[in-house]
């Protein structure tokens, strides 16, 4: 799957609750509206920033500028570990691309 580098996500918060602890993310997902705890995901702390990233207004550009300037990481495999972590979050149904 090839990104459009220029699309811009956000969380599905009604399908998901995020809870930050310490440098980790929680998401329980939302099963008619009750948390369903039998399938709680724990992001680390880059999954973590990549979430708070995609805010319905920052393009995936944004977001991989911004991890660069974070984290220790060549820039090719920076675009290769997000290409792969956003394909699991829409495979995941966690985010959604926002139609500017």
């Amino acid at each position: 799957m090839s990104l459009n580098m220029d699309a811009v996500y956000r969380i599905k918060s009604d399908n998901f609750v995020t809870r930050k602890v310490g440098d980790e993310m929680v998401l329980v997902p939302l099963v008619r509206s009750v948390a369903d705890m039998t399938r709680v995901i724990t992001l680390n702390e880059t999954g973590a920033t990549i979430l708070e990233l995609l805010d319905g207004e920052t393009t995936l550009n944004m977001v991989a500028t911004k991890l660069f300037e974070a984290f220790d990481v060549e820039m090719t495999v920076l675009q290769r570990d997000l290409e792969s972590f956003m394909t699991e979050a829409i495979e995941k149904d966690i985010i959604e691309d926002v139609a500017l």
